[in-house]
């Protein structure tokens, strides 16, 4: 940026270089331009831009409501990091979607693909506290009879945080509409276990949600102290937990 010099001093645009006063310094000079050129790699940068800024308000609406969706099971306690790894699971599901073109992808057409069910499957709620590897136990879920079959288990392979006495499971079932972002979740009722819990295989059910769409099974994991006859919640990374047992398109 240029001072323009001399008695006199000019406004407009000559040349291809704009001049103009100043509110701090005074009368200046610079090429004329700024913001998009006309040139057509300019124009390809704003358009791709626009595509992603496009996915990414979709992807985080959507992120928005199955998070509400879920908060049964993930509202005990704040976990500041949950946003950014279910903003990069849901990326990554749009990615995935083969019908769309750039610009209109959506998570719900990349999780009709293997590896979009495989990614939300695998995805992990709660890192400090995995229900599956706390349990030890073999979990099978029949969406058909939307049945939760456990077996193989030993209460005595829980590890409870201290002052723990009980551990309590609830199983849930979520239809969730990609596109509408219509959801219908229903929760069996808590299954409390204390440290003498003396059964090796147990079976929980739920209800059939009223919305169509994706069926997810999860599977949330709290533990207790009981006093007398009430239960206090322990709300530690490590003592509330929610796994995901299955996804069917």
């Amino acid at each position: 940026m240029a001072k323009q010099t001399g008695t006199i001093k000019l406004k407009g645009t000559i040349d291809g270089i704009n001049y103009y006063k100043s509110k701090v310094g005074g009368h200046l000079a610079r090429a004329a331009g700024g913001g998009f050129s006309k040139n057509p790699k300019n124009k390809e940068s704003l358009v791709r831009t626009m595509e992603n800024a496009t996915e990414f308000g979709r992807c985080s609406r959507t992120k928005k409501v199955f998070r509400i969706a879920l908060a049964p099971f993930l509202c005990v306690r704040k976990d500041g990091a949950l946003h950014g790894r279910m903003i990069q699971l849901f990326t990554k599901l749009k990615n995935l979607d083969p019908v769309n073109s750039r610009g209109k992808r959506c998570v719900g057409e990349g999780l009709r693909t293997p590896l979009g069910v495989e990614l939300l499957g695998s995805f992990v709620f709660t890192p400090s506290c995995n229900v599956i590897e706390v349990l030890a136990a073999s979990l099978n879920f029949d969406f058909n009879t939307r049945t939760l079959s456990v077996s193989n288990f030993d209460v005595k392979n829980v590890s409870f945080p201290a002052g723990a006495t009980h551990i309590a499971l609830t199983l849930g079932l979520l239809h969730f509409d990609f596109n509408t972002l219509e959801f219908s979740l229903k929760n069996s009722s808590p299954l409390y276990m204390d440290k003498q819990y003396s059964a090796t295989s147990f079976e929980m059910n739920t209800e059939l949600p009223d919305v169509g769409g994706f069926a997810v099974a999860v599977l949330g994991m709290k533990f207790y102290q009981k006093v007398e006859s009430t239960y206090y919640l322990f709300k530690s990374a490590n003592a509330v937990g929610v796994d995901v047992l299955g996804v069917e398109v």
